[in-house]
Parts: structure tokens; sequence; C-alpha cells
């Protein structure tokens, strides 16, 4: 279901992520249903819904829908309630297959604008509406569930919901192939059917039951939203951020002034609702009692009330002035661009220790956190005292009672992940995940490849010159063993023998250094050989044909979008075949052909039919990529978008590659338009040129400047109109002005409107390996310096392995290819010793399988194979890497053939 968050295709038990359309449910709830309905009913169970209409229903495109929301323990009797109402009625209707599936829909990793929607109910008119919400209100009174923040309440039910929106709908993509729901309005406007925080109707729409109103002329003016004040006393000044069962908002305690963060929990969601049926805040009360008990410490921020208001429970404590231990750890290795091995290991320690004896004293007083992890250790910006956040998991050992059943991946013991009652020695354990994620950011791996993960941490120790005890140490806090586990007592005598030497070598290779780096090991090529074969092996073994939402083990992307795409599908793994082993298999190309012929693809490179067009291209089939090319010719879809990945720039270069391969200047003539089209749509001022998408100006290779001008810069070659290359010149001068200076490196953020705090992104699809990658072939044809210095610096950023990421959009794989074209363009074989530094890195996550050799996808938690994120990228870069091949859709024949200034 498009809808769902990508947290559901991790829900069963693989090493995959897998389709939660493919989850066969239990019977709970669907043998209450079959019990009601009659013979004429369809009942069809499988995923997340279970879905039941009367054989000759009509659905509608779009109209009114009722929501039902139930908790764990009313859903049987909601059920049964609502099943004999539309029965009666022949009404369709959908509802959570199981109870697993009731559970994750009242999760607070869920869409929060999906939860509490146990069953969606489609009524065929308006009149059929009407009866039916009423019939359902009377049926229900005495029933409660949680509200519905996209629906409006029927006659004040706490448990019937409705709104207007999609049925049936109309299948629609956008550039990138996610599904946009929506349908057209009866004057032929599209209108999207955007699910958001309050209830939306569409224009010309009219809610029945509302009060019928006469506008005054006035009514438009935007009027300022009253203040929110909870309790009588806290002002509500802003949120911080949002999940599915609630809020964090910052405000001020008017009693005392002071600054306070005030967490939220609705109503009837959740654990909070199950883990102890007779007192729905358990779980608050508890956090609530173990901050208070922990305020004297200073560890906590300060407890300041617990309270109630309407159907939600809010915790109110002290605003910290604090980061972090995520941010804190930057620190350690990105102060400045020459710190010292030393300068970052007494960090490292001193940091470690500050957390050891917070933990110790926390247990004195007989808690256990049991979700430490680095976003819920913060260190203050003034006094840098720790503090410890979140305590929805801790535990009172000297109370006991109920625990919560859950975790952050990678963080917990086998003990809490098989929920057994929570010991001190749960957090021992997190706190060596918690060394380890400082130094290797790895954490969430541990539970797919825990072997990979030790060895990324010694490679990291390594590389920063920082001293093998502290493997040992996490080593002994995370001993599988409980009884063999590190306690912080040991911890602490253990980090008393760590000694920081007086020593001045560098962490990272300065500016000037980034060309001293050792050749490859005869071992490490024979590794990646090795690997690169391993994944034929394992492409091999995983393929099946008989599936049609996927060919290969892919990113949760893959069950969003379509399943054939360059960027997460198949075309990613079959361009790997093809340019290493020179051949796909016909069954995978007519497979794919077929896949992109009755999914929703969308016309880009990345996502959709120009990437399909030119696998079928390179792979012999000019018949099949001719007739696809005439196809995309045709969507309009491309014009919403002018990046490389997803938008014209990518049609254009597609058309470059047909135009090489074939000799057919018609296809060059179509490039030279698109080429055309972004000179006129292009925006200029003092800071270069550039291009919208969405209201948004993009940087980076993917959707950004850098991808254009890339584009630009090789139809310039392939025409020499010296116009396209001043543009693309323009193009890249514009993401200069938005690159960020950190500790002697330059990066990108997603986009030139990103918030000051967000990430600066070092990246193939978004950051410097991308913007370097554009810049050093605007180099190589303009024979301009500036793109070479550009370039260099680039180079220079992502020169280090200190990445959790270790793909060709994001990490090592992106950097190593970067590396090999700066070899390439420059004519420097020691970028291609740099490139083999980051394939050691990647290949230290290699996971061996029976057959074959496979990586995680995004954050290293389940295998995929796709070109983005897992295997085939790493593949494409190493037989590159090996093999002296070109870039993968790189046109760079098209500069070679000119001279370099």
């Amino acid at each position: 279901m498009d809808s769902s968050p990508l947290f559901a295709y991790s829900a069963q038990k693989s090493i995959y992520h897998e389709n939660i359309e493919l989850y066969q449910p239990t019977n709970e709830f669907v043998d209450i249903v079959q019990s009601i309905l009659n013979k004429n009913w369809i009942i069809k169970a499988r995923g997340f819904w279970a879905h039941c209409r009367p054989e000759n229903v009509n659905y509608l495109e779009h109209g009114w829908k009722i929501h039902v929301s139930s908790t764990h323990e009313n859903a049987e009797e909601t059920l049964t309630i609502v099943a004999k109402t539309l029965s009666d009625a022949d009404v369709a209707f959908k509802f959570c297959a199981d109870r697993r599936m009731l559970a994750m829909s009242l999760d607070k990793a869920w869409s929060r604008f999906q939860i509490g929607k146990f069953i969606a109910i489609y009524p065929t008119s308006v009149d059929e509406f009407k009866k039916i919400i009423h019939k359902l209100d009377l049926a229900t009174s005495h029933l409660a569930g949680p509200y519905i923040i996209t629906d409006r309440a029927y006659n004040a039910s706490q448990v019937v919901y409705y709104r207007y929106g999609v049925h049936l709908g109309i299948p629609r993509i956008d550039p990138t192939g996610r599904s946009v729901s929506g349908f057209f309005l009866s004057d032929g406007t599209w209108y999207t059917d955007v699910r958001g925080p309050s209830f939306r109707l569409p224009p010309g729409i009219h809610d029945p039951f509302a009060k019928q109103t006469v506008e005054s002329p006035d009514s438009q003016t935007t009027t300022p939203p009253r203040a929110v004040v909870l309790s009588d006393r806290y002002l509500v000044e802003g949120a911080i951020k949002f999940n599915a069962t609630g809020g964090i908002y910052r405000g001020i305690d008017r009693h005392s002034n002071r600054e306070i963060i005030i967490r939220e929990v609705r109503g009837k969601l959740g654990h909070l609702e199950s883990e102890h049926p007779e007192d729905p805040a358990f779980i608050l009360k508890r956090e609530a009692r173990i901050l208070e008990k922990l305020s004297p410490t200073g560890l906590v921020p300060e407890y300041i009330d617990l309270f109630k208001e309407w159907d939600h429970w809010f915790l109110v404590v002290e605003k910290l002035d604090a980061i972090s231990l995520w941010g804190h750890s930057m620190e350690f290795y990105f102060s400045h661009e020459h710190q010292s091995s030393n300068f970052g290991l007494e960090k490292i320690l001193t940091t470690i220790k500050a957390i050891a004896n917070g933990i110790q004293t926390i247990h004195s007083n007989m808690i256990v956190l049991r979700d430490l992890t680095k976003n819920n250790v913060l260190f203050t910006r003034n006094e840098n005292q720790i503090k410890f956040i979140d305590l929805e998991f801790a535990y009172e050992l000297d109370l006991g009672g109920e625990w919560v059943r859950g975790w952050t991946p990678g963080y917990a013991s086998t003990e809490q992940t098989s929920s057994q009652k929570p010991t001190i020695q749960d957090d021992c354990y997190a706190f060596g995940v918690l060394i380890l994620d400082m130094i290797t950011f790895c954490a969430a791996g541990l539970e797919l490849g825990r072997e990979n993960i030790f060895n990324k941490l010694k490679l990291v120790l390594s590389d920063l010159g920082l001293p093998a005890k502290l493997y040992d140490l996490v080593a002994g806090l995370t001993n599988l063993d409980a009884s063999r586990r590190w306690d912080m007592k040991r911890t602490l005598r253990y980090l008393e023998e760590i000694e920081v030497s007086s020593g001045k070598a560098k962490m990272f290779p300065s500016r000037e250094d980034l060309l001293i780096v050792d050749p490859p090991s005869g071992d490490l090529i024979r590794r990646v050989e090795d690997i690169t074969a391993g994944i034929h092996q394992f492409l091999d073994s995983a393929v099946d044909l008989s599936r049609h939402d996927r060919l290969w083990p892919a990113t949760p992307e893959i069950f969003t979008t379509n399943p054939v795409s360059l960027e997460h599908g198949a075309v990613g793994v079959a361009f790997f075949q093809l340019r290493s082993r020179g051949y796909v298999s016909p069954q995978v190309l007519d497979w794919i052909e077929g896949r992109e012929s009755k999914a929703l693809c969308p016309p880009g490179l990345f996502s959709g039919s120009c990437g399909v067009a030119l696998l079928c291209l390179e792979a012999g089939r000019a018949d099949s990529a001719e007739k696809l090319m005439r196809k995309i010719s045709r969507d309009r879809l491309l014009l919403n978008n002018p990046g490389f990945y997803y938008g014209i720039a990518g049609w254009g270069m597609t058309n470059l590659h047909f135009w090489l391969t074939t000799g057919n200047d018609e296809y060059l003539a179509v490039a030279t338009e698109v080429g055309q089209w972004l000179a006129n749509a292009a925006k200029r001022s003092d800071e270069g040129a550039c291009w919208e998408t969405d209201d948004k100006t993009y940087l980076g290779l993917a959707e950004g400047q850098s991808g254009v001008a890339l584009f630009l810069t090789y139809l310039s070659a392939a025409t020499g109109i010296e116009s396209f290359l001043d543009l693309a010149s323009k193009a890249l001068y514009f993401e200069m002005q938005y690159a960020s200076h950190a500790a002697g490196r330059v990066l990108w953020k997603l986009h030139t409107k990103s918030h000051e705090n967000s990430s600066n992104l070092p990246h193939t699809k978004f950051g410097s390996a991308g913007v370097g990658s554009a810049c050093i072939r605007q180099y190589a044809l303009s024979g301009d310096a500036r793109f070479r210095d550009i370039a260099l610096n680039c180079a220079h950023t992502v020169r280090t392995r200190m990445s959790n990421k270790i793909w060709q959009d994001e990490g090592d794989a992106g950097f190593g290819e970067f590396m090999l074209d700066m070899e390439l363009f420059l004519e420097e074989p020691r970028f291609r010793d740099i490139a083999f530094f980051q394939a050691e890195a990647i290949a230290a996550h290699a996971i061996d399988l029976q057959k074959g050799i496979a990586f995680g996808g995004p954050d290293h938690f389940r295998i995929c194979s796709d070109y983005s994120y897992g295997s085939s990228g790493i593949g494409i870069f190493f037989d590159r890497l090996i093999n002296g091949k070109p870039r993968f859709l790189m046109l760079d024949t098209l500069l070679l053939k000119r001279p370099v200034a």
C-alpha cells in the first residue's frame, strides 16, 4: 500500500525488505466478518487490508468515505458492529487484516495521517453515506477509539469519522514514480487528495452535515491563530516534531517564565493503551515518575508536570540548550581541518567516561534506560553536561511491573529483543553499541551483519589513528553472553588504561596531503574481484521471475514506485550484469519490458522508462528501445522536472546515448531541443543560472543544477554550441553560491531553502561527489581552472571513508567513482589508489551468503540489490575499478576527443 511508511516493508522476518501486500494475515478478524456477511460478498484478505465488497458493487472514483477507529481491546466488537451494519446495506469496506496490522496502524512510526483508520467504508452516493454514517454512530455510541486527524467526527462520535476523497481514484504518478492520489473535479482540473492534519474539502464540495453559513466579504482574510495554552499554564510556541501518536512542542511555563518542552501523546493509541489496559497512560506516568526521581541527579531534563487535556496526555520538562550525541560526536572528527588523532581521542574518551558515569548513577537509582541511542543522549552547550532523554522504554527495577516490548534497531541485546525482563546488562550492551556508533555510525547494521560492523570498526580505528583498545571495549560491552558482559565499573577502570599520547598525527589527510595514499595490495585487488564475482552469484540465485513486484531484493521504494527503475528496480541490476559480464538473460529482459508496459512508469532516466530504453538499446534490443523512446517523447511529465535523475535533463542524456550508439541524428536533434528548452526555462541572476522543481531549487547531481550542467556540458561537446557550455558554467556557479564549508571541506544542502541546521551532504545524489563529478567534466571541456579547483576541493571532502554509507547514491561507491573520474581527467593515477581505499571500506560490509555475496541497503538493515543503494551499484563501481571501464551513464568519449586546456 503506497500510503504505508517504509518500515512496514521491514515488518516480516526476512533478510530482505518484503512487500507488505504479500503478508498472509491470521484469521481472527476475517472469521468475524465471514460469519456475518452472506455468500454474495467477496472477501480478500492479503497484505495490510482485508477487502469486503458485494458482488455487484460499483465503486466511485471519489466521494464521501467513512473511517471507524478502534483500540486493541474493542477491535473485535467494533468490527462486528460495522460488518453487521454494512452487510444489511450492501456497502463495501476494508479493515486492518489482523491484530498485527492493527497494531502497526497504531504504532508511533505509522503515518500520523493514517493512524487510527481501522475500517474504511465506501458509500456509493451521498444519501447512502448519510444513512450509513448515522446508523454506525448509533451502533457504536458506547465505543471509543483514536481521533483521526484527517477527518471530521460525526455527531461528536469517538469512533466514526468522515472525509471526502479518493475511492477508486485515477492512477497517477510523479516524476520519481511515486503514486499521486487524486481525481478530476467537475471542471476538469486535477485535485490532489492530500491527507493533512485537518479536515479538507475539494473546491465545490460541501459538507452535508455542516451548518449553512453566509460568508462575510472579508471571510477569506487571514487572521492570526489564537495562542494555545494548556492546563491554563503552558503557552505552546511551536512544534518541534510530530509522530503518529503525538508531538513535541516548545513553550513557556507562564508560572515561572521558563522555557519548556511539552510531549504530547494522543489518547487510545499504541502501547500507551495496550500495555496496561486498566491505565491507558501507564507508560507516560511511569516516565514522569522516573524523570521526577532522576531530576535531582541533573542527568535528565527537570520534570515539571504531567496532565491530561481533552483526550491527550502531556508531559512537561525543562527545555535544554543541548545537542545530541550525534552532533556532539561530529566534533570528535571535524572540529577543524588539521586536528590530530589525539585531539579526537581525548574528546571520545571524555565523552565515553561522562556517559558511563551517568549510566552508573542512573543504575544506582534502580532505573534501566533501555533506549540508549545517539539521539537520546544530549550534551548541554554551555556546561557540556550529559542529559538522557526519551525515557519511554525505561524500567524501574525496584517497582517491577510491565515493560515496553520495543527497541531501537542495533542497540538492543538479545534479551531485550526477546522481551525478557529488563536488567542492567541491557544498558551495558546498548552502551557498547553507542560507542561503536560514535565511531562508525553503523549501529543499525548489527542485526543483519554483526561481524561486518565489527570489521568496519577495526578499519575506522586504524584510519583515524585511534587505539585498538576501543575495539576491545566495544566487544566487552556487547558480549552476547550477558553473564560475561562488561559492567560500568569495569568499563571505567578500562578507560583509565587508555592513554592519550602527545603525538600530532592528523586524524584525516589535509587538502595538501590529498594524494598521499598507499597503492592497493594484491590481497585487496583480489578481494574486490572476488566480491564482484560473489555479487553475480547472489543475483543469479536470488532472481525470481515469478514475481510481479520485483525481480531482486531491493530497497522498500521498489514497492512504492515501480519494479523496473534504474534507481531501485531491475534495470540497475541488469545493467551491472550487462556491463560486468557482457550479457543479460533474455528472460530478465522480457520481464523488464513486460513490467514497464504494465506498471505505472514515469519517463525519468533513474525512475522509469528512459532507463529501460537505454538498457534495451545496450542489450541489443534496438527495436524495443526505439519504440520506448517514441512513447517517452509524448510524456508531458518530463516537463515537470528539469533534473538529471527524474526530468528533462535525463531525457536529453538518454537521447545523446542513443545518438552515439545508433548514429541517428534525430536523437541529437531531440537532445538539442531539450537544451534549448532548458535555456529558455532557466532563471538567470548574479548568482548564475538555475531551474526550480515544485517551488524548490535543488542542489547537486540528481535534481539540482549540477545534473543539468552535466547534460549541457555533454550537449555542447556533441553539438559545438558554446552557449550550452556557458549555461552549464552558470549553473555550476550557482551551486557554488550555496556551498557550505566545514573543517576545510565543501558540502551542499538539499536545496536553497534548506534549514540552516539541516545536513551538509558529501554524496553523489546530493552533495560534493555529484557536484565534483559535474565540475571536473566542465573543466575537461572548457579548460576553466576554477572548476578543476572545485573538483579537487570536492575530492578532498570525500577522501575520507568516515561514512556509514557505502552505495552509489550515498557514500563510498559514489566517492570511488568520482576518484576514478579525477584519475581520468587529471591523468593522476593516485586517484585510483584512493578509489581502492574506498573499496576497502565497502568490502568490510560484504555479507557472505550460502550463494554469493551481498550488501545491506540503507542503514545496513536489509540486503538490497539495486543500483542506488545496493549490491549492483557497488558491483558497477568494483567492475570499473578493476577493469578500467568508463563511468556508467557518462558520455566521456565526447569530452576526451576535445583537448584539455
